[in-house]
């Protein structure tokens, strides 16, 4: 089976040891992305509108760096400190996703630090 990782220069770089994206197979894990800049700064002081933003740019340039997109993912995981930020979550991510929606998880978390952070599962058409 192909294992591969991925870098981005979009994305924030790794704030440990894992993967930005890592493919295996057909599939593509990307990393959980958090409001973050490329400078490895959070922003957890934004409003959540521009976090979650963030969190999703993140994870669209991991998507973009192993060559695929949002639109490909087929699970997302979602972690909110606040469940009530949740329905302005779904209005921007729909945006990212498209249609079909993929399957999704949302899961309150105790984040002390920023409000949000997304992952996914992307499928692929082809072995890159």
């Amino acid at each position: 089976m192909i294992r591969k990782t991925f870098k981005s220069e979009s994305a924030p770089p790794p704030a440990g040891t894992y993967s930005v994206a890592m493919q295996a197979g057909h599939l593509v894990f990307l990393s959980g992305q958090t409001p973050r800049d490329r400078y490895n700064v959070r922003h957890g002081d934004k409003p959540f509108v521009v976090q979650a933003r963030m969190a999703l740019d993140n994870l669209e340039a991991a998507a973009n760096a192993a060559g695929s997109s949002l639109r490909d993912a087929v699970k997302v995981g979602v972690f909110l400190k606040d469940m009530a930020n949740a329905q302005a979550f779904d209005e921007i991510y729909a945006n990212y996703v498209g249609s079909p929606s993929p399957a999704r998880t949302l899961v309150q978390s105790s984040f002390s630090i920023f409000d949000i952070e997304v992952d996914a599962i992307l499928a692929l058409d082809s072995v890159r």
